[in-house]
């Protein structure tokens, strides 16, 4: 067996213009081995991971007097008891996720918590509740961003679609180039924007006198009347806007500098405090103020003129604020990738979505993600609080499941440890056992609050998720079952095999199945020399085990691929045994044929590429490549 290894050769020349382009827009491409270095500490963590939380200062206030100012006026005083009410809810659920990260400092999302403590079943409602919740994270930040600078600019009120556009894209290039730059975009605006809003707190609670609005005599007659009731829960489902963006942080695990468990909890305590105190100051404010919703201009707006006027200040905070809000969504462009990997990793997605790209992130699924929210904008014309009564149900389901599955988790280390209820553990099941009645009780508030307003389309999209999931992971274990092969019965297959060495053919496998073994045995029939080749990306022991104990004399070859490519190391190879062979090498190719074609989705077709990319990169003229597609055909529906 021989190990290669092989610097980085674009498949393209270098004076491609598609290389060019490539390397103009997203830079060059980083080795895995230097993954470690783009880890965040807690002054990038900050910003990047809580700036979809912080963005909610916003409007989670403005939600709050929307819904109050519907049973009128005098409802409009009841605006910070809610707020305090959301306030306790937050420190709950802050104090839970800290404890969360310590148990899983490697990523401890609702999905991870829940597949290891609830079940396969509620793990997926956690999964696809923040897929949904992520997709609408970024519509509705896009949006607001936006409504917050025609609320400054209102000669770009006709452009608002286009400008939605415009910012997801820009997004996304922002992210395609990595982790570490993103955070560096985001730094400064997410600096500046807590600043300035602290410094509009304290002015405004000062220049207030710190004095609030008592309520009137209907804040008694609204415990007996069912409908006025019903405004304070909307309004409650309105403002708990504020806590969505906390997954992302429990969810961040490697992303974050070692011991990341640390990091993470110091980023959730310092955005729990900002965020805590900086809503309910606005909210306070607004109401001090007498300031109602209105729809030409956001409240956020309002405030501002109202303390410092139309000068300078008044503009560098609406454009900061309208900034905030579009890096609103660079949390979710972190936090969808990643699990949409995991589950991925775990069957449930295409396999694809597991794949590193070239600056060490998940692009697929940062591309997937600016579709779908590009898509979600374009029905909902941009208008943000068409959005809104979609959001927060599918984060507050992912909060119950994780809370309720660390209930689950400390139990059994009670168990486990013999220790006593009231142990530091029993301390620890009671906070995320208050956390769960917190969050369960804010999710009951919110669907009712919001079901007939379009919440209901979410308890639709829920199951069509789980199920697509479903279908997906059973094509998985299908195909599994139908490529596995019982290396003991095959190995003593020798028949028609050449003994001639004429031609050397190369094999590349991923892993050993029927379709390999179908590519080899033709090989073999062939020619005694041939290659097989493994590209050292993931574990590839066990295939050269396999491919050891075949027993037909097959040169075995790995491949070292320091920037996660399958295709690059291949080619380069078989141009270097083309040089010292002079002459083209057989290229023989296993692969395997779904029953239907859009099974192909759900695979990466290397073969395919493999050809094209040769085809373009030719080094020996005159010489024909003889090019051997060995194909296996599947049919599921005979499982």
């Amino acid at each position: 067996m021989k190990t290669l290894s092989f610097p980085l050769q674009r498949v393209l020349p270098d004076n491609h213009p598609v290389a060019r382009v490539r390397r103009l827009l997203l830079g060059h491409p980083l080795k895995s081995s230097s993954q470690h270095q783009e880890r965040l500490g807690f002054f990038l963590g900050l910003p990047l991971l809580a700036v979809d939380a912080l963005s909610s200062i916003a409007y989670a206030t403005e939600e709050i007097l929307i819904a109050l100012s519907l049973a009128g006026s005098n409802f409009i005083n009841f605006s910070t008891s809610i707020a305090l009410a959301i306030v306790v809810v937050l420190m709950a659920l802050i104090a839970s996720y800290r404890q969360t990260v310590q148990a899983y400092p490697e990523g401890g999302g609702a999905y991870v918590v829940a597949r290891q403590n609830l079940g396969v079943s509620f793990s997926l409602i956690a999964a696809s509740s923040l897929l949904i919740d992520y997709v609408l994270t970024v519509a509705v930040s896009m949006t607001a961003s936006v409504r917050a600078l025609c609320s400054a600019f209102p000669y770009l009120h006709d452009f608002k679609l286009s400008l939605c556009f415009v910012g997801i894209w820009l997004l996304t290039w922002i992210n395609l180039r990595g982790i570490r730059e993103s955070a560096y975009a985001v730094a400064f605006p997410v600096g500046a924007f807590i600043l300035l809003i602290i410094c509009l707190c304290i002015d405004g609670l000062f220049k207030t006198s710190l004095t609030l609005q008592r309520p009137s005599h209907l804040s008694f007659e609204i415990l007996s009347n069912l409908a006025t009731l019903t405004i304070i829960l909307r309004a409650f489902a309105g403002g708990c806007t504020a806590m969505t963006g906390i997954e992302a942080i429990a969810n961040a695990g490697t992303m974050l500098a070692k011991p990341c468990s640390t990091v993470a909890r110091q980023i959730l305590l310092a955005l729990g405090i900002i965020l805590g105190g900086t809503f309910l100051s606005i909210t306070v404010i607004s109401q001090n103020l007498g300031l109602e919703p209105i729809a030409s201009e956001s409240l956020l707006s309002q405030i501002t003129r109202t303390l410092w006027g139309d000068g300078p200040l008044y503009h560098t905070l609406q454009i900061l604020t309208a900034t905030v809000l579009f890096m609103a969504a660079n949390t979710v462009f972190a936090g969808f990738p990643k699990l949409g990997a995991i589950l991925a990793r775990d069957g449930w997605l295409p396999r694809q979505l597991a794949a590193i790209g070239d600056r060490l992130v998940f692009s697929k699924g940062i591309l997937w993600l600016a579709i779908l929210a590009s898509i979600l904008i374009l029905i909902f014309r941009g208008n943000t609080h068409a959005l809104i009564p979609l959001y927060a149900i599918g984060v507050f389901s992912a909060f119950t499941l994780s809370q309720i599955g660390m209930i689950k988790y400390w139990a059994r280390h009670l168990k486990e440890t013999t220790q006593s209820f009231w142990s530091s553990t029993g301390c620890k099941m009671a906070l995320n056992t208050f956390g769960a009645c917190l969050t369960g009780i804010a999710l009951l508030v919110t669907f009712e609050a919001k079901f007939f307003e379009g919440a209901f389309l979410v308890f639709l999209a829920v199951p069509m998720i789980i199920g697509l999931c479903w279908g997906i992971k059973k094509h998985y274990n299908e195909i599994e079952q139908q490529l596995s092969v019982d290396i003991a019965l095959e190995k003593n297959i020798h028949k028609n095999f050449s003994q001639s060495k004429t031609s050397t053919a190369v094999v590349p496998v991923s892993r050993v199945h029927k379709g390999t073994l179908e590519a080899l045995r033709f090989a073999r029939q062939m020619t005694t020399n041939v290659k097989v080749i493994l590209v050292n990306i993931y574990d590839t022991s066990q295939a050269k085990e396999q491919l050891e104990a075949l027993g037909w004399g097959l040169d075995i070859v790995i491949l070292e691929s320091p920037y996660r490519s399958i295709i690059r190391p291949i080619i380069e190879y078989v141009h270097k045994l083309d040089a010292q062979n002079d002459a083209s090498s057989v290229l023989i190719l296993p692969e395997f044929i779904p029953e239907h074609w859009w099974h192909n989705l759900l695979h990466n077709r290397t073969a395919e590429a493999i050809v094209r990319t040769l085809s373009w990169n030719e080094h020996l003229h005159n010489q024909a490549r003889i090019i051997i597609n060995v194909p296996y055909y599947l049919s599921t529906s005979k499982q």
